[in-house]
């Protein structure tokens, strides 16, 4: 892995990766999920992009597609959401009551371009000039190796809007590979100019207070009450079906006024 990229060596103690990440605003994970658990995962969202691409124009610039992913199997593990030295970061980083409220992806396709240099969250009190701790963490798990060919992410250094010459640095990554960073950190989608797409898992983790722009995580009341711990507080704010007490009536609508 390129060190440049804030990667770190299996092993690092979590205090190293934490200060890392709050710091660097990122951190690589190398080679962090089996490959067999990724290749499922790959099997598995090959056939749900393709019903997206079937009925969805691309939302993320030209040939490039954002996509929700089911809370599901095998999307649904705790392999993916719940890695320990990950979740271990997150509390170091977000304090212990962190939450999942976001479960999506991202995939150019040949053809896509650059987008415009941007943060997924921006400065929650804009023109004040102190920057206070992280509160958003992005987790990107490529499904496929990225090369420099297969449009790879590009972080920009510092935590300013990036001039229009800035060089950023290429997350070319295995499959497998975990980044986290900090959704303020400067960053863009480049070029895919290789033969087939790149597809790549993204999740968010964040303080309980913050409100990120796009929809929460879906689910069923059952999937809820059978997550294993820490699930039912990481996704405590998922929009699932509420259940009403046995015997409960119907809430009324209040009629309009006259």
């Amino acid at each position: 892995m390129d060190a440049q990229l804030g990667s770190v060596a299996v092993g690092t103690p979590v205090g190293n990766l934490a200060a890392v990440l709050a710091t660097e605003g990122w951190v690589v994970l190398p080679d962090q999920l089996p490959g067999a658990f990724v290749a499922e995962l790959a099997a598995a969202f090959e056939p749900l992009l393709a019903r997206h691409l079937a009925s969805a124009d691309p939302n993320r610039g030209v040939n490039r597609h954002q996509m929700y992913v089911p809370f599901e199997p095998p999307f649904n593990d705790p392999a993916l959401w719940g890695q320990p030295t990950v979740l271990a970061v997150l509390d170091a980083v977000l304090g212990p009551d962190f939450e999942c409220t976001y479960y999506g992806s991202d995939t150019p396709f040949p053809g896509a371009e650059h987008q415009p240099a941007h943060q997924d969250g921006g400065p929650l009190f804009p023109g004040w000039n102190t920057s206070p701790p992280p509160y958003a963490i992005a987790l990107n798990v490529p499904l496929v190796d990225v090369d420099e060919a297969n449009g790879p992410l590009e972080l920009f250094p510092g935590p300013h809007q990036p001039d229009p010459g800035a060089e950023p640095l290429r997350c070319t990554l295995p499959a497998g590979s975990i980044l986290l960073r900090d959704t303020r950190v400067w960053h863009r989608g480049s070029p895919n100019v290789g033969p087939a797409p790149r597809p790549m898992l993204a999740l968010l983790y964040t303080r309980p207070w913050y409100r990120f722009v796009l929809d929460r995580p879906a689910l069923t009341a059952e999937a809820y009450d059978a997550l294993p711990d820490p699930g039912r507080r990481l996704f405590r704010g998922a929009d699932r079906p509420r259940r009403r007490a046995s015997g409960d009536r119907p809430r009324l609508a209040v009629p309009p006024p006259p």
